[in-house]
């Protein structure tokens, strides 16, 4: 599949003098790691929005204490899940 996209010429040119660098071999290369990184920007922000909803709850005091009757806890829901096929959040299992 082909796509046309349409950026500054100032962006295009900093992706040109970096193939220019030999540090990526082609064009499409270059724009392929561009959007990998892009990708993996937005999941490390919506990572750290979710961090961030946790810490404040423990800041209320809505934590859980993590002991060995909370983490066979744990594990035993998770094989329950497991074996009735249901499928991980992503959330959990990105």
């Amino acid at each position: 599949m082909s796509v046309t996209i349409n950026v500054s010429e100032e962006t295009a040119e900093m992706v040109q003098r970096k193939v220019d660098q030999g540090l990526y071999p082609d064009l499409e290369t270059a724009w392929a790691e561009a959007a990998r990184l892009l990708d993996e920007y937005d999941r490390e922000e919506a990572l750290l929005s979710k961090l961030q909803v946790g810490l404040d709850q423990l800041e209320r005091g809505e934590g859980i204490p993590w002991n060995e009757e909370t983490k066979q806890r744990i594990l035993r829901e998770g094989r329950a899940a497991y074996e009735r096929g249901d499928i991980p959040d992503p959330d959990v299992c990105p």
